[in-house]
């Protein structure tokens, strides 16, 4: 029987408005605090640098949401950007490389999915491996040095900026958020995610096919990092396998830990997770604005993941 869980008011709040309410705070404490952040190119700055990360937080929401977890997002990310670049220098068209890519992030997201769903094996010692292999193929492919991206084409999907310096990510970004939305919402989809997170035997029994699904969410991890490594490469100019996506995966954990969805599996919340990077990215660009050590700003988003894992643990006291 299905325990029946008393909700304490602070834990509902920040489960449904957490990721809102620190963005608001910082925004505030900025405002207040860090020199020249009043200005309308501190927006274009965040939305420019969130873009490969919100990709990659989508995939993970979905996939947390099945209470699975991929730590092979980042280097999915470098291996795919790695490979991207390689193509391009051997003078691939553009177009070419990128399918190329996105299919290389399909195959990793469906090996994942399946090893987890058919295997058994747990998904935080399955990415972590993964995790390792990519990095070192990634580092292995580009031969230890950064790559420069040359190509004019994919440079433009990067650096582009319409007219009052918009850039181009946020249409990316935009396209991204309502796709999420889309699956999470109206399709089929999220609710089976949120079957399979909230109780997966239920699901079975209730007709879910547990490992299509675990599949299909890891693929679709797979190949939003293979985007993601796609606008990073663009937005950067260069790819450096060591330092590329090095990380991404605590953002993306961590803003979807505080934009709502349950890391112990359920329902995702894209809108959330939204918040969530941009939380993630402005924790970042507040350190890097106030001179402070960028050591920190991994110190403070591992604490908000803890926060969000303790939220959750006090809303089942």
């Amino acid at each position: 029987m299905k325990k029946i869980w008393k909700i304490d008011t602070v834990s509902l709040f920040f489960q449904k408005y957490g990721a809102v309410a620190v963005f608001l705070l910082l925004v505030l404490v900025n405002a207040v605090f860090t020199p020249n952040f009043v200005n309308v190119s501190t927006m274009w700055n965040i939305i420019a640098q969130m873009t490969p990360i919100m990709y990659i937080s989508v995939g993970m929401t979905f996939v947390i949401g099945t209470s699975g977890i991929d730590l092979s997002v980042g280097s999915t990310l470098a291996f795919c950007s790695i490979i991207l670049a390689r193509m391009l220098q051997l003078g691939y068209p553009v177009l070419a490389a990128i399918g190329v890519i996105l299919l290389i992030g399909a195959i990793i997201g469906i090996f994942n999915g399946f090893m987890v769903s058919k295997m058994g094996i747990q998904p935080i010692i399955l990415t972590i491996v993964m995790q390792m292999i990519l990095r070192g193929f990634a580092i292995f492919v580009s031969e230890g040095k950064s790559i420069p991206i040359t190509n004019s084409i994919l440079s433009s999907l990067g650096l582009h900026r319409f007219q009052g310096g918009v850039p181009i990510q946020i249409i990316y970004v935009g396209i991204i958020l309502a796709v999420g939305w889309i699956l999470a919402k109206k399709m089929a989809l999220g609710s089976y995610v949120e079957a399979i997170g909230d109780n997966e035997k239920a699901a079975f029994l209730a007709g879910v096919r547990i490992v299509g699904i675990t599949v299909l969410v890891y693929m679709l991890s797979g190949v939003m990092s293979a985007l993601a490594g796609v606008l990073e490469a663009a937005r950067s100019g260069a790819v450096d396998p060591s330092i590329v996506g090095d990380l991404y995966e605590v953002d993306a954990i961590a803003a979807t830990a505080i934009g709502g969805t349950s890391l112990d599996g359920g329902k995702p919340n894209i809108i959330g997770t939204f918040f969530g990077v941009m939380t993630m990215i402005l924790i970042t660009m507040t350190i890097n604005m106030n001179n402070i050590p960028y050591e920190i700003s991994n110190i403070v988003k591992a604490f908000i993941i803890l926060f969000s894992l303790y939220m959750r643990r006090e809303s089942k006291a």
